[in-house]
């Protein structure tokens, strides 16, 4: 790099260290263009979730500030989305009219460090640029784009933008409705994505391991950007790309060539194989696991073809299970590196898999953790489920309010029904009641096993009963 490129990229560094994010010009920030119309709306977030560094004395994070849709101009820019969400919510911004942002909701540049400050993404992607040029006749923001606002300790790594490394690997992948075999891992280039019979398009997520590079997919000659619907038939093949070295990046890395994988759609399952190479289609759990494999709930293990017949469930997965279905969206978006635990009780961690489902979980009182002899709670991430468990995390998920009290906790119909703990009881005659639980037919008459700790295979069986019986 020569001396003027290498003086530019310094100044560059300086602006995203101090979070000076550039602001629109306008007379009056976050004001509706005069005489212009909506042409869609865009999803903007102003969040500050980092843990701060023991010892300190830094002002705690402040969560998600704020955060919605709002309508999107032709004369729009990032900027004056992030304005017009902050203005919507009563959140103070402070700068914007002189060219960046210093404060947030009072939490300013420099109060966490002296590289702590504002930077944000457009499609989980640190823009090579400030906020005011990413606008609508650019092409870059379009009805249906990510806003992303956040606060950073270190200067963005910590947020996943990264100017020391030319990684240009995809971290994960998510899609909809379907199952990517085998599973992602960002050094496996070459899947194969069964979609629903009838299916037409497919929206993937792809999620950069360093966000200063973008991520594209392609089918033939269009290119979609990230989280788009892209229209598919049984043999397409998609190109997903993460960056090309003719897009635009703060990173100097012309010649690092791209990551490229290539995923080949097969709607419905006619000629494609089993997508899981542990998985028996033809026993009892089957088709169970092809219908909570299309619907992402139950992905196998990472980077592997196992579903994983025969291993216990844990705690983790459970709440992670129940998340995606509950919150696909951010599921969707979700980078477990930057996953902060909020939980208040041990048992969960940052930076997993099932942070986010944890702390959904938690505070949904979905799972509320097991009750220690001492008296404290554990969330216990990695126990395994045994099937009351299971069952009452489904109840009080899926249970109308005020369904488990007036259904008492009779399990007389099962000749092991007395050793179901107490706090499960009415959880199990409500599952009962429903046709969710039958029980073990034994010759002696119907079991609960209630004890048993939960196999994959069975979760999945259970929960395709429960979305055809309509309970979730």
């Amino acid at each position: 790099m020569n001396l003027k490129r290498k003086l530019v990229a310094l100044l560059l560094s300086a602006v995203v260290a101090c979070g000076l994010v550039p602001s629109l010009a306008f007379a009056a920030i976050g004001d509706i263009p005069s005489g212009e119309t909506p042409i869609g709306q865009v999803h903007v977030s102003i969040s500050d979730t980092l843990a701060r560094p023991a010892g300190v004395n830094y002002p705690a994070p402040r969560g998600t500030i704020a955060e919605g849709d709002v309508d999107l101009y032709s004369s729009d820019s990032a900027m004056s989305a992030i304005v017009r969400l902050a203005n919507e919510k009563g959140v103070a911004v402070v700068g914007a009219d002189k060219g960046y942002i210093t404060s947030v909701a009072g939490l300013g540049e420099f109060d966490c460090g002296k590289k702590s400050g504002w930077m944000g993404t457009i499609d989980d992607w640190f823009a090579n640029t400030g906020f005011s040029s990413v606008t609508v006749s650019s092409g870059v923001l379009e009805p249906g784009s990510e806003v992303d606002l956040m606060y950073t300790l270190d200067g963005g790594p910590d947020l996943g933008s990264d100017w020391g490394s030319n990684d240009k690997t995809v971290a994960s992948l998510s899609v909809g409705a379907g199952i990517l075999s085998p599973s992602f891992s960002a050094d496996v280039h070459s899947y194969t994505l069964t979609l629903p019979e009838g299916s037409t398009s497919v929206a993937l997520t792809p999620t950069a391991t360093n966000k200063n590079f973008q991520v594209k997919a392609r089918v033939g000659g269009t290119w979609y950007k990230r989280g788009a619907e892209i229209p598919v038939s049984d043999g397409s093949v998609i190109e997903v790309v993460c960056g090309d070295p003719s897009w635009p990046t703060m990173n100097d890395a012309a010649n690092v060539p791209a990551q490229r994988y290539e995923i080949t759609v097969q709607v419905g399952s006619s000629g494609s194989a089993p997508v899981f190479s542990d998985v028996d289609y033809s026993d009892w759990y089957g088709d169970a696991v092809t219908f909570v494999a299309a619907r992402g709930l139950i992905t196998g293990y990472a980077g592997t073809t196992l579903f994983g017949v025969g291993d216990t469930l844990t705690r983790g997965q459970l709440a992670t299970i129940l998340w995606r279905n509950a919150c696909p969206g951010e599921y969707a978006s979700y980078d477990p590196k930057t996953a902060k635990n909020e939980i208040d009780i041990a048992g969960s961690a940052d930076g997993m898999y099932y942070t986010a489902a944890a702390n959904w979980a938690f505070a949904n009182g979905v799972i509320t953790g097991i009750v220690l002899e001492d008296g404290t709670r554990d969330f216990a991430a990695e126990g395994k489920v045994s099937f009351e468990q299971l069952v009452t995390v489904l109840a009080r998920l899926c249970a109308a309010p005020g369904e488990l009290e007036s259904g008492g906790s009779d399990l007389s119909a099962f000749a092991d029904g007395d050793l179901a703990s107490d706090w499960s009881r009415s959880a199990f005659a409500w599952a009962a009641k429903k046709g969710l639980v039958e029980g073990y037919d034994w010759p002696t008459g119907k079991y609960l096993v209630p004890g048993e700790d939960v196999a994959r295979e069975r979760v999945a069986v259970v929960l395709k009963r429960a979305f055809e019986m309509g309970i979730m």
